[in-house]
């Protein structure tokens, strides 16, 4: 029985991990590892969640298990895997232990686009936002380009030094940089609406919506680390498009 247990918290840990460090909210990782708890017949299961890490424990017993969650992202494809193993658990159709084989499958394996195509995706996204702001077809190729190569530096450096909000700010600079090179050069026509379509793939908007529905569910720390966590990417993003626009 209690080999059973560890392989329960086991299993409820890394479902937890598996999602907040996909971008799932916290009151619904705290539910799904009640669930896994629960059809595994256990009754009185507490699991505890924070932005940072995730406690739990079974049975009223005096040892608690910790799992850190250190990189976040936003990866709907492993929370949505993550509770489809749940939901086959839930109705018997995968044991425990096929469970948390599947779920180490999914923490090990990186199931996110490539980067050639979420930097497309970026672009694309950059277009539709300058657009959407009053920008003109015009500026399209390039408000693509733009975006595409901030999303780009973003990602590059933060895989590069793992260093949070700085990939951010250098990206804004560099992003600032070449619109108001472009613009200057008389390439576009109108700088603000290419600048906001441009860095509003860096703009942690998932978040930052995540962090609210964690606040309305209770969810008080969470929610406001979240939150907090997506007002400083604001921050030094608007900083790096700040100082570069009184530079020029």
């Amino acid at each position: 029985m209690e080999n059973r247990n560890q392989l329960v918290i086991s299993t409820c840990l890394l479902a937890g991990k598996i999602m907040m460090e996909s971008g799932s909210e916290g009151y619904r990782i705290e539910d799904t590892m009640q669930r896994i708890a629960l059809n595994s017949n256990i009754q009185d299961a507490s699991a505890f969640v924070m932005a940072t890490g995730i406690m739990m424990t079974v049975n009223d017993s005096s040892q608690a298990q910790l799992v850190q969650a250190k990189n976040r992202s936003n990866n709907l494809n492993k929370i949505i895997q993550t509770n489809e193993l749940s939901r086959l658990y839930a109705i018997g159709k995968i044991t425990l232990d096929e469970f948390h084989q599947k779920l180490i499958t999914i923490d090990q394996h990186s199931t996110s686009h490539s980067q050639y195509s979420r930097v497309i995706a970026a672009g694309i996204s950059s277009v539709a936002l300058m657009l959407l702001f009053g920008g003109v077809l015009s500026d399209s190729i390039f408000t693509f380009l733009l975006g595409s190569i901030g999303y780009f530096i973003s990602e590059y450096v933060f895989t590069r030094y793992r260093i949070k909000f700085i990939n951010d700010l250098i990206a804004s600079i560099f992003l600032a940089i070449f619109a108001t090179f472009i613009f200057n050069a008389g390439l576009i026509s109108n700088l603000d609406n290419v600048i906001m379509g441009c860095i509003m793939p860096l703009v942690p908007g998932v978040a930052l919506t995540s962090a609210m529905r964690d606040l309305f569910e209770g969810q008080l720390i969470t929610g406001l680390i979240r939150m907090v966590e997506a007002i400083l990417i604001s921050f030094v993003i608007g900083i790096g498009i700040a100082l570069i626009m009184i530079m020029f």
